[in-house]
């Protein structure tokens, strides 16, 4: 932000919010016309260097980027039919109170937008910017493509491969957990970080590579491979230690026994059996989440990168000319995707788009 608009956000008057996710809102009146709203607000935004995460004809949303270019809050601001504006700011983080900074962020948007309205409805740049809206946000300059490129040629989602990709990163993980934990010190959290991340980059090409896209048994899989990574981990711990110790009569069940009577002992605190086992649930439980999520993302880019953009482009301004779901589909025969399969890829990487635009708005 430059120096004009911090002089000018310090002249706001701070008014306090307490919440565990402090918000603050106010109303103004504008005398502009009604279709200038809209692209004024974008362009009172973009002088803010608060990037843009969401905006129809009736709302526009941004999020302001604080130290280290870390999103701090969320504001929205919509128009109603009275003409009244209604500004919105809520802190992203649980602080409980906001020390006024809602206040004056929404204070700094109405007084910024205010003296835009006065100095481009002057200039005549009011008009420019509601043309330039119109004309971004309009499919009057839409071609209608003659054709479309025809679908990708993929092979059919192969289960076995998947479960047999996943049981193979389950098992190195396993073995490489095993063996920094008995040479090296575990740490917790440190370890799952990597477990996570690790297994849900990895199994993301497995899936690619082996087409699968069904999320419920992919969700299946990745809790699995937790499981067979933990009892892989704890039998090669096993291996390792009856080995460098020379045991031989201590079996697997026996390991397994000894470790929960000895409990979880972190520094000089014994949590007994109660926390190894916590401990054993932590290690399965949150790199899944981590996994999963990791996994989720993949997967999503899979199935828009399938789709040609412009068969992705030629869907999307069917249904914005309110073409219904059968409509859309004759539509898409008549261009060469007269599998329903293929008409389903392309629907579901259409909602896969939204579900990223969905999520940049939380």
């Amino acid at each position: 932000m430059n120096i004009e608009y911090e002089n000018l956000q310090s002249t706001i008057k701070r008014k306090y919010s307490f919440k565990y996710k402090p918000e603050y809102s106010e109303s103004f009146k504008t005398e502009i016309e009604d279709n200038q709203i809209i692209p004024l607000t974008i362009e009172v935004f973009e002088k803010l260097e608060w990037p843009i995460v969401y905006r129809d004809k009736k709302s526009v949303e941004a999020k302001r980027k604080g130290d280290m270019n870390k999103l701090t809050g969320k504001i929205t601001v919509t128009k109603s039919a009275s003409g009244r504006i209604e500004v919105h700011s809520k802190t992203i983080e649980g602080n409980f109170i906001d020390f006024g900074k809602n206040s004056k962020r929404t204070g700094l948007f109405i007084a910024l937008f205010q003296k835009l309205a006065t100095e481009y409805q002057q200039s005549g740049k009011l008009k420019e910017l509601e043309s330039e809206y119109e004309k971004e946000n309009s499919w009057a300059d839409y071609e209608i493509p003659s054709e479309l490129p025809k679908p990708k040629a993929t092979g059919n989602p192969n289960l076995a491969l998947s479960i047999i990709g996943g049981l193979v990163i389950a098992i190195l993980f396993g073995a490489i957990i095993a063996f920094l934990t008995v040479n090296f010190t575990y740490f917790i959290g440190v370890y799952e970080l990597g477990i996570g991340f690790g297994i849900g980059y990895l199994f993301s090409q497995v899936i690619k590579a082996t087409n699968f896209i069904e999320f419920r048994p992919i969700q299946l899989m990745v809790g699995g491979i937790m499981v067979v990574m933990f009892f892989t981990s704890q039998f090669t711990q096993y291996q390792l230690i009856i080995s460098e110790n020379n045991i031989s009569d201590l079996g697997f069940f026996e390991f397994m026994k000894i470790r929960i009577e000895n409990g979880l002992t972190i520094k000089s605190l014994n949590t007994g059996w109660i926390g190894l086992i916590l401990s054993w649930i932590f290690q399965i439980v949150f790199p899944y989440f981590l996994a999963i999520s990791k996994v989720a993302i993949s997967s999503a880019k899979n199935i828009i990168e399938k789709i040609p953009d412009k068969v992705l482009e030629y869907t999307i301004y069917l249904f914005e000319m309110e073409k219904s779901e059968s409509e859309v589909r004759a539509e898409l025969t008549q261009k060469g995707w007269n599998k329903k399969s293929d008409q389903d890829d392309v629907f579901q990487a259409i909602a896969e788009i939204s579900g990223f635009n969905q999520a940049r708005r939380e």
